[in-house]
């Protein structure tokens, strides 16, 4: 026991002297420091390897795939501008590459001492986006443009059309005004029309009736009358005596009367009903004929009355900002323009004068109390037919009286009146009528509006005949058959995408001419709508519509010539091959061999159409009337536009207008039109996406754009793996310890 407590206190007493004892403690002291110090710098001499391990596998797998990215479908890039890995196997690029980065150059000395040997454990490589993806297409389209699109031409082109947007925007309101007032007009004056259609019908049931006849209501016509009531009212006296002579003869025993009595009172009786029967009647069917007219006229007030709104919300029109945008354009070059400076002005005194075209309310009043004055015409010819009959019946009474004869004449009298009356306002002269007539056809005016109606109709037909003969053609198995293909790729990519179709356009043309201006004017708005917002708002619209014009082939108007001069389309059948009208193809979309070609030239025939009738405004404002102008100026747009038209199939352009000297071609027109149906929606870059696939028998949603290199790599650590693992625990390292090394993992991606 006294042993082991001994040996237990000499250990404690030996600690004691080591620690507290003065002689070696500077040594014991520098030993430990040391220690201290030599596990520090071994640790940050491990650290400082592991980071420099990051950091040359970190460049080693950019430079890889990078590498990897430098191999590129050179067809599509050439062709049209697209950056899509092609060539070399990439997986094959990034391992060699790695290889090389990591371990050296195969068959190059290794000499000297490497801080860090890296060994490649794995290497993967991953496809990190697609050129099928609408995004990435988008993209890589903008960047190709950015740098190659004739942006200042586009601008340039803008610029042509600035001096004419002012006055283009005065048509474009003047005309889409005039032609929904033109609508509105045409209906009212149809209603007009009807009421005194109506108050014709009711005059001759008033004339064919027979009551003219009865009264009668010309002298000369009595002689020839037969039972009248003016005969019969002078027949009374005779029939008064014979009654009386009766009477005295049952006391005197004169001659007998009673059978020309009995004949008097049973035609007396007879006529007066017949009278009042067919004065009931006529005067029936008049009241329902009255009815009907007015309410064609309160049609044709409540038609006016729109009228008169459209005329005050003419200078609230949609927004056209658009022209105002184009007009501020600055030219970079002369352009001849001979537009005159007062024509926005003058135009817009046609439209005002638009407002002649609307009828007071006053004036729908009047014509109204006319109606019911007519209608109470009738009713008093009526009242006198009943009145004559009572006076008729009563004056068969017994006895007799003299004065009776002068009654029942005054009672023809007041019929004669009366029907004379309406005979002199409704049928002969028909003063009020014939006034009224005179009022509703204005003049000449209505027959000048026929007239340029049939002409401008006649002119439509023609143009209508050539754009839907367009539609009309018959097309080749082989040419469907391509556009059958382009439209499995188009829906594939809508799928790839997750985006749905787009609707198609209508390509139904104008049934009449007026309603052809209007659509024009609405074309053109669309188009310096879409020029404002490439100068104003954001280029990219621009770059697609660059990008479609001048990577994909249009269809070339000469092509046209030999259908529109000659009737021939064996030239046309053969020309609309697919391949010929990609850009077509990609603005409107159809999916067959025609669709695209009538859609572009339907397009191009309104431009022209709604410029050439600004021309024709212009040059008809001295008509006077707003409708007669409107027509004439019509009938000139398309006579001029059928010009332009020819111009086309000649040398593929035509003048922009009389006023700006300048020659815009079929493609620059293209342009416009990309810009106006935004070539940069879903649909259109997956269009183009198809067209690039057919033509390339490449699918571009298979195709990487951008790719994802990943790599495993080590190294060995040369001091305290243990203690490096420990702070990997602590997460102070972006990899592991595996024995006595350590093991990182590098992921870079990149794109074109």
């Amino acid at each position: 026991m006294n042993a082991k407590k001994k040996s237990r206190y000499g250990w404690l007493d030996i600690n004691r002297r080591l620690w507290f004892e003065e002689n070696g403690a500077v040594t014991v002291f520098s030993v430990l420091v040391l220690s201290s110090l030599l596990l520090f710098f071994s640790l940050l001499i491990d650290y400082a390897r592991i980071a420099a391990l990051h950091k040359l596998t970190e460049d080693a797998v950019r430079s890889s795939v990078r590498s990897v990215l430098s191999a590129y479908d050179a067809a599509l890039y050439e062709r049209y501008g697209l950056f899509g890995r092609g060539g070399t196997e990439g997986e094959m690029i990034f391992t060699d590459t790695m290889a090389a980065n990591i371990e050296g150059i195969e068959g190059l000395p290794k000499r000297g001492m490497k801080l860090v040997r890296m060994k490649a454990e794995s290497s993967k490589l991953h496809t990190a986006s697609f050129l099928g993806s609408h995004d990435v297409f988008k993209r890589q389209v903008l960047e190709e443009m950015k740098y190659k699109a004739p942006i200042d031409f586009t601008l340039e082109l803008a610029a042509r059309f600035a001096p004419m947007a002012g006055v283009m925007k005065e048509a474009s309101v003047t005309i889409g005004l005039l032609e929904s007032i033109r609508k509105l007009y045409e209906r009212r004056e149809a209603h007009l029309s009807q009421v005194l259609h109506l108050q014709e019908l009711a005059a001759g049931i008033m004339r064919d009736s027979g009551i003219e006849a009865m009264i009668p209501a010309q002298t000369n016509a009595v002689a020839a009358a037969g039972d009248t009531a003016l005969s019969l009212a002078g027949e009374y006296r005779d029939y008064a005596a014979w009654v009386m002579q009766e009477q005295n003869a049952e006391h005197a025993g004169g001659a007998d009367h009673s059978e020309a009595i009995e004949a008097y009172e049973d035609k007396a009786r007879a006529f007066a009903i017949e009278l009042r029967r067919i004065s009931s009647e006529m005067l029936q069917r008049h009241v329902k004929l009255q009815g009907d007219a007015i309410r064609e006229l309160e049609a044709a007030r409540a038609l006016n009355e729109d009228m008169q709104r459209l005329v005050q919300q003419a200078n609230q029109q949609a927004d056209r900002g658009g022209y105002d945008a184009v007009a501020r354009q600055k030219s970079s070059g002369a352009v001849q323009s001979e537009v005159p400076a007062d024509a926005a002005s003058d135009i817009e005194e046609i439209r005002k004068q638009a407002d002649e075209l609307v009828k007071t309310d006053a004036w729908f009043t009047a014509y109204r109390q006319e109606l019911e004055a007519h209608g109470s015409s009738a009713a008093a010819l009526d009242l006198e037919a009943g009145s004559y009959q009572t006076s008729s019946i009563a004056s068969l009474a017994k006895p007799v009286a003299d004065q009776t004869a002068d009654t029942l004449i005054e009672g023809v009298a007041s019929l004669r009146l009366a029907y004379g009356n309406y005979e002199e306002n409704y049928i002969r002269p028909a003063a009020i009528i014939a006034s009224r007539k005179s009022t509703l056809e204005q003049g000449e005016v209505k027959a000048k509006l026929k007239q340029q109606g049939e002409q401008a109709e006649s002119l439509w037909k023609q143009a209508r005949g050539l754009l839907h003969g367009l539609t009309a053609i018959p097309q080749a198995e082989e040419h469907q058959q391509v556009f059958e293909q382009v439209k499995q790729h188009y829906s594939d990519n809508l799928l790839f995408n997750e985006k749905s179709d787009a609707a198609p356009l209508d390509l139904e043309q104008a049934g009449e001419a007026h309603e052809a201006a209007n659509r024009s004017a609405s074309v053109m708005d669309g188009i310096f709508t879409g020029m404002a917002g490439m100068l104003e708002q954001t280029r990219d619209t621009l770059y697609y519509g660059e990008y479609v014009v001048n990577k994909y082939p249009a269809f070339a108007p000469q092509h046209l010539r030999s259908m529109l001069t000659e009737g021939n389309v064996s030239e046309l059948s053969h020309a609309v091959s697919f391949n010929n009208q990609e850009a077509e193809y990609i603005i409107y979309g159809f999916h067959d061999a025609m669709g695209n070609i009538a859609a572009a030239y339907g397009e191009l025939f309104a431009a022209r159409l709604a410029v050439r009738t600004m021309e024709g405004l212009l040059e008809s404002r001295t008509l006077g009337h707003p409708l007669l102008i409107l027509s004439a100026a019509l009938i000139y747009g398309l006579e001029k536009t059928m010009e332009d038209m020819l111009a086309f199939t000649e040398r593929g352009s035509a003048p922009l207008s009389k006023y700006v000297k300048v020659e815009l071609s079929y493609k620059d027109y293209l342009r416009l039109f990309a810009l106006m149906h935004d070539a940069g929606d879903s649909a259109s870059l997956a269009r183009m996406i198809a067209v690039i696939e057919q033509n390339s028998g490449t699918v571009l949603s298979a195709v990487p754009s951008g790719v994802t290199g990943e790599a495993g790599v080590s190294t060995e650590l040369w001091f305290v793996p243990g203690l490096m693992r420990v702070l990997g625990r602590f997460g102070l390292l972006d990899g592991k310890v595996d024995g006595n090394r350590y093991e990182t993992t590098q992921t870079i991606g990149w794109s074109y």
